[in-house]
């Protein structure tokens, strides 16, 4: 998963960043669309976090949990948070991570805000993108063996029941 520095990058010493982009992670078992938490044998602390005022975090951010721990923020994040931020996954990255079975082994690649902008599709551009995969699904009628066991239009009547509003 490619990562760009954040804005707390710099509150971890160069020797834990090193070693958290040549970590292996899984993926642990509790996860939603809040947040995915990943496990690791080390765990990765700043010395800066206890005085740590809340601020605005968004999905992608990889927040150190008090136990040293990452958790990736996804879409139905909280606005605000007081975690230190090592780093954010860039948004191509996050349905990977989504969508990543508990135990799946990820790991982090550091990349250059240069980077991850040339790697950014436009919300058009992905629209067109998903509407080049739509196909009609047409169905021939002849084909369908239980054709009248389907209620293919509701409230007919016969027309002779009786009116109800006598």
């Amino acid at each position: 998963m490619r990562v760009i520095d954040g804005p707390q990058t710099g509150l971890f010493k160069a020797e834990a960043i090193d070693a958290f982009y040549a970590t292996a992670f899984v993926r642990g078992q509790r996860g939603n669309r809040q947040g995915v938490a990943l496990e690791a044998e080390r765990h990765f602390t700043s010395e800066h976090a206890a005085g740590l005022a809340s601020d605005v975090i968004q999905p992608g951010d990889l927040q150190m949990t008090g136990e040293g721990l990452p958790y990736v923020l996804m879409a139905e994040c909280q606005t605000m948070g007081g975690y230190p931020r090592i780093g954010t996954v860039i948004p191509a990255d996050l349905p990977v991570i989504a969508q990543a079975a508990p135990g799946t082994k990820l790991r982090f690649e550091r990349i250059a805000l240069a980077e991850a902008d040339r790697l950014c599709r436009s919300e058009a551009g992905q629209i067109r993108e998903a509407a080049a995969r739509c196909r009609n699904l047409v169905r021939d009628p002849a084909e369908i063996p239980d054709l009248l066991s389907h209620t293919l239009v509701s409230g007919v009547t016969a027309g002779d029941e009786l009116d109800r509003t006598d």
